[in-house]
């Protein structure tokens, strides 16, 4: 049986989330890489526009609402129905439990994730959004899903000391973090720009305030000159941005640096050396680790399974309503007209109405015909 997607939004965390180790504060200001952004094309603000609309028109052509609905329902139909039926499930179990997710749970659990992801401003969330073709509402009912996931289920997730040890003991190495900086960097498209930038920098001005104000797109200009931090060997940004970096003296601004047809100016702010995790230092958060992933990996899986197999599921469908029909003893085709019921209410038919023109002529003692035609 294919795997629920309930938890697709933690899937994508587990996924894109960087690797390494850092403090609590350095993890929330880790950013995306600087280097290297897929290009991209946003949709257009009219298609973005769904609730309300009834369509659009394209050079004359129409698309209609019904038309793109039977496109999803065609390439996503039955996963999506799949994710609705998990999430009632949930909801209904919910309700019999009577708990509920308040909704400032739900944007503590978005800053969470946001955090995890590396997404501070809301423009690089958008292009977050976009690159796994999803809206903040799918991103949202997700979250709220997940926090409700984790209270419905949340007594049948148990992390012993014994599991916490051995799993330290097994992926020691995981918990090693090598030599770290935390810097500063601003892109330009050409190396004119970059050596006018450094110059303005070495004249006393800020660098994140340059960085702001020379960012190429908007998307980098709501991050760029953020501090960052890069483990070595990391292997997120390309091998001459690395060797750069870790090269630049504490406190200085280096470069321009060209790097794939782009050009950076580097300022590193902290020097990390490399560190050993004590197993008292992250026992919580091996913890959390552990119960996330009996959550998502074993006691969901098991708990919708079951709930499938008991589920009364029935498929609607116009033969239902014919059926309906038929035990009460009536059909379309004799269920009587608009018409014909007024008719019966009055207890005259409409064929024995006088048109208006007749009504007219009644009155007047002429018919059309015998009306003289206008010269």
């Amino acid at each position: 049986m294919r795997s629920i997607s309930l938890v697709a939004l933690a899937v994508v965390v587990s996924l894109i989330a960087c690797p390494g180790w850092t403090t609590q504060a350095e993890s929330a200001e880790a950013e995306p890489s600087p280097v290297g952004v897929v290009g991209e094309v946003p949709p257009r603000p009219e298609l973005e526009a769904v609730s309300g609309a009834h369509g659009w028109v394209v050079n004359g052509e129409e698309i209609s609402l019904d038309a793109v609905r039977d496109r999803a329902l065609a390439f996503h139909g039955p996963y999506v129905l799949q994710d609705m039926v998990a999430e009632t499930l949930l909801k209904q179990e919910a309700r019999r439990r009577n708990v509920t997710v308040p909704d400032e749970d739900v944007l503590e659990k978005i800053k969470e994730l946001r955090e995890e992801l590396g997404i501070r401003s809301d423009v690089t969330f958008q292009s977050f959004l976009r690159a796994q073709r999803a809206t903040p509402d799918w991103f949202y009912s997700k979250a709220r899903s997940y926090v409700l996931m984790g209270k419905v289920l949340s007594d049948q997730v148990y992390v012993d000391d014994r599991e916490i040890d051995r799993y330290y003991r097994l992926n020691q190495e995981a918990y090693r973090r090598q030599e770290m900086v935390g810097f500063r960097a601003m892109r330009f498209l050409d190396k004119a720009s970059a050596e006018a930038a450094l110059a303005a920098v070495r004249q006393g001005r800020s660098f994140q305030d340059v960085a702001k104000e020379t960012a190429p797109t908007a998307a980098e200009k709501a991050v760029a000159g953020d501090l960052q931090y890069y483990e070595r060997d990391q292997r997120s940004l390309p091998p001459e941005f690395e060797a750069a970096l870790f090269a630049v003296p504490l406190n200085q601004v280096a470069g321009p640096v060209e790097v794939r047809g782009s050009h950076y100016l580097i300022r590193v702010e902290k020097k990390i050396d490399p560190h050993q995790f004590r197993l008292d230092e992250i026992r919580d958060v091996i913890r959390k680790q552990l119960q996330r992933q009996k959550l998502e990996q074993v006691v969901w899986p098991n708990w919708i399974r079951e709930q499938l197999e008991k589920a009364r599921i029935e498929i609607m469908s116009e033969k239902a309503d014919e059926a309906d029909s038929a035990g009460t003893g009536t059909d379309k085709a004799d269920a009587p007209k608009a018409d014909e019921a007024d008719s019966a209410e009055t207890g005259a038919d409409n064929a024995d109405v006088p048109k208006a023109d007749e009504a007219e002529a009644a009155e007047t003692g002429t018919d059309k015909a015998d009306a003289p035609k206008a010269e």
